[in-house]
C-alpha cells in the first residue's frame, strides 16, 4: 500500500465515527517516519471516553524490498480497549500498567511473537488457540467499531467478533 492510499483511507474511517462530546482525542494521526509520502509510516489514535475507559491503536508500516515494488506493509500493530490509567504520556496517552489491564488487546509484536490476543485475563493467547478470527488481519476499524458496539449493548468481544477462544 502507498503512503497517500493509506493516509486516505485511514483518516476517511475515522471521520466516520460519531463520539460523545465527553470524549478526549489524541489523534488520528498517520505520520511518515522517514521520507514523507514513503514508508515507513506510522498510525495512531487513542480516544479517552467520559467513564474512565478508553480505545488505543497504533499500527506500523515497513517498506517492502524493491522487487516487491517498495510498497508499505503492516508488521507490526496494537488495538486496546480497557480502563484508562491516570498516568499519562506527554501526548496525553495512557501509559501501560498491570492495574489497568486491557479488556481486549490485540498485537502483533516486533519482537519475533506472532499476532496474539490478551482477553478475558488470558495473555498472550496465539493464533492456533483461537476460531473463526484471523488475528494478523484484524484492522483497526474492525476494532473500533467492536469497542462501540461493546459500549452500546455491553455485549462480549468474543461475540461481537464472532472468535472463540479454545482452552
Amino acid at each position: 500500500m502507498k503512503f497517500t492510499e493509506y493516509d486516505h483511507w485511514f483518516l476517511e474511517q475515522a471521520e466516520g465515527f460519531i463520539w460523545d462530546a465527553s470524549c478526549e482525542h489524541i489523534g488520528p494521526y498517520v505520520t511518515p517516519t522517514v521520507t514523507p509520502d514513503r514508508p515507513p509510516w506510522k498510525a495512531e489514535w487513542t480516544v479517552l471516553f467520559g467513564d474512565g475507559f478508553y480505545f488505543r491503536v497504533v499500527e506500523n508500516w515497513y517498506r517492502r524490498s524493491a522487487n516487491l515494488g517498495g510498497r508499505g506493509v503492516r508488521k507490526a500493530f496494537s488495538f486496546h480497549y480497557g480502563p484508562t490509567n491516570p498516568v499519562r504520556d506527554d501526548e496525553g496517552t495512557p501509559l501501560y500498567s498491570d492495574d489497568y489491564q486491557a479488556i481486549i488487546r490485540i498485537d502483533l509484536d516486533t519482537d519475533g511473537r506472532s499476532a496474539h490476543l490478551h482477553y478475558d485475563g488470558d495473555d498472550h493467547i496465539p493464533q492456533m488457540r483461537v476460531q473463526n478470527l484471523r488475528i494478523s488481519e484484524v484492522d483497526p476499524f474492525r476494532f473500533i467499531r467492536a469497542v462501540v458496539e461493546h459500549r452500546s449493548n455491553h455485549q462480549s468481544f468474543d461475540k461481537i467478533m464472532g472468535f472463540t477462544v479454545i482452552r
